[in-house]
């Protein structure tokens, strides 16, 4: 007895060390699998213009199912081994223990299949009222204004009260089927003991073999029972799985050689042709042109006529249905990433700074010296601004920091001319900005032009300002209701018209 005792201890040490050695390595395996995949799976969802991809909530189900519940899965795979002992036993017993689990699997499925819509509807009326107090965030100035605080609560209580509805549901289909499976666990423990006095007293078992196979077979059913609670986590690593394979799989696009002469060429746009996807015409239809370095191009139409189209695809954003936009003798597109970042800058339409210091903004957050920082932001006029701020170029970017619309498109400009770009496209510039930075940002765009630096910009009308520095006129929608200075030709592309000022 003492011998057994002792073994018995020596048995559930070493097994405590084990699980403790298991868990410790599947949680650095959980661990390894985001590092290696997350950073790669970001920058590509950044580059296609989503900031949360899908593949990245897949690796991270794949991780958690690894570090939670992948044990109780590689537990399961010895039930079968038990399931033999209590066999080996008495037939009968063994029999019990296997009708038994195989209810057992059978309710934890019926209960996956029943709970699932209910767990989806309530997870959607979730996202949903968080959507309504993430939008409300945003616009908390026109909600303040416009008294719409009552209305707001009422559309989050709405959906709040919608998720309240699927989660009792859910929990009442759960609670149900979790009594049934809690009541097959005592059932079947009833059953083995009965069976086994029932053998013991006809001779075909003795006590012992008894109290061993109840013993056992209660092993088998719990690591069955650990399994099926982690079965839907097991079915969403699975799907989560193929998804990451089926997306790792897809053909890279091999890095082309950099042509010489590329940063400094003109850009051409030869015959493009552009439509959004599931619209019926084009945006644009064979456009083609050239600009030189040192030439700049207006863009004129009034709204919904492309003006933004087309800056994404100068900077390599969109691509064309049909035609080539090159840079020298390179397609923009198959620019990489960091390349087209030197020798393309773009000022946004609606500016967006990000979280963080006026010189990280600047810099693209990018290790860079306070010098090229400091250039680019003399250069768009905003230096004398910053140095004014509290921090200087380390202030934090927040509500707090006291500057207003103009003043923040001119640091989103100097962000655009950050180590001096061989081509700039600026769409809208002088939207939203007062005098005094219209003025700036045309001796911006003349500096620009003595430097050799092609520039792009999209207007709504022509601007007066910019009358004397025009090169090229691009018409987009028909013609334009000013006729800009000097002597026109115009050529048409479809609705597109271009004009070259002499």
């Amino acid at each position: 007895m003492v011998v057994l005792t002792l073994a018995a201890l020596l048995a559930l040490v070493a097994g405590a060390a084990l699980e403790t050695i298991r868990r410790r390595m599947l949680s650095r395996w959980g661990i390894w699998i985001e590092h290696q995949l997350t950073s790669q799976s970001v920058k590509a969802g950044l580059t296609a213009g989503a900031a949360n991809p899908p593949i990245l909530t897949s690796i991270e189900k794949v991780s958690s199912f690894v570090e939670r519940g992948l044990s109780a899965w590689l537990d399961v795979f010895w039930a079968p081994v038990f399931l033999s002992c209590v066999y080996l036993i008495h037939p009968i017993l063994g029999l019990i223990a296997l009708a038994g689990m195989v209810l057992l699997i059978c309710i934890s499925l019926l209960k996956e299949k029943l709970t699932r819509e209910p767990r989806r509807a309530e997870r959607d009326a979730a996202k949903q009222a968080k959507d309504v107090l993430v939008s409300a965030e945003r616009h908390k100035d026109v909600v303040g204004a416009f008294a719409m605080a009552d209305a707001i609560v009422g559309r989050w209580g709405r959906n709040r009260v919608d998720g309240f509805l699927q989660r009792d549901r859910l929990n009442a289909r759960g609670s149900s089927l979790d009594s049934v499976i809690r009541a097959l666990n005592r059932g079947l423990s009833i059953v083995l003991l009965a069976s086994g006095v029932w053998l013991f007293l006809n001779d075909g078992a003795s006590l012992g073999g008894l109290f061993a196979a109840r013993l056992i077979a209660r092993f088998a059913y719990r690591m069955v029972e650990k399994a099926a609670r982690e079965f839907r986590s097991l079915r969403e690593a699975r799907e989560a799985y193929f998804k990451i394979k089926a997306e790792l799989v897809k053909p890279s696009d091999i890095e082309p050689p950099l042509l010489p002469g590329t940063s400094q060429g003109s850009l051409v746009l030869d015959e493009v042709t552009f439509r959004h996807a599931g619209s019926r015409g084009d945006v644009f239809r064979k456009l083609s042109l050239a600009l030189a370095p040192g030439e700049l191009l207006l863009v004129i139409g009034r709204a919904a006529t492309g003006k933004t189209t087309l800056s994404r695809l100068l900077i390599g954003l969109l691509k064309p249905r049909t035609g080539q936009i090159r840079l020298g003798d390179m397609n923009i597109t198959r620019l990489p990433d960091y390349v087209r970042a030197e020798v393309i800058g773009y000022l946004p339409q609606h500016v967006e700074l990000f979280e963080g210091t006026v010189a990280e903004n600047i810099a693209r957050f990018q290790q860079s010296s306070i010098d090229d920082v400091v250039s680019a932001a003399k250069i768009a006029g905003i230096h004398e601004v910053i140095i004014r701020l509290g921090q200087g170029y380390e202030t934090l970017l927040d509500d707090s920091v006291g500057l207003s619309g103009s003043e923040r498109k001119r640091v989103a400009l100097a962000r655009a001319l950050f180590r001096a770009p061989r081509l700039i496209v600026l769409d809208e510039p002088f939207a939203n900005l007062d005098s005094s930075s219209r003025k700036t940002l045309e001796a911006t765009v003349r500096l620009m032009k003595a430097s050799g630096c092609s520039v792009i910009v999209t207007m709504s009308g022509h601007s007066k300002r910019l009358a004397g520095l025009v090169d090229r006129s691009l018409i987009l929608g028909g013609r334009s209701p000013e006729p800009i200075e000097g002597s026109v030709r115009p050529v048409r592309f479809g609705k597109t018209e271009l004009r070259s000022v002499k």
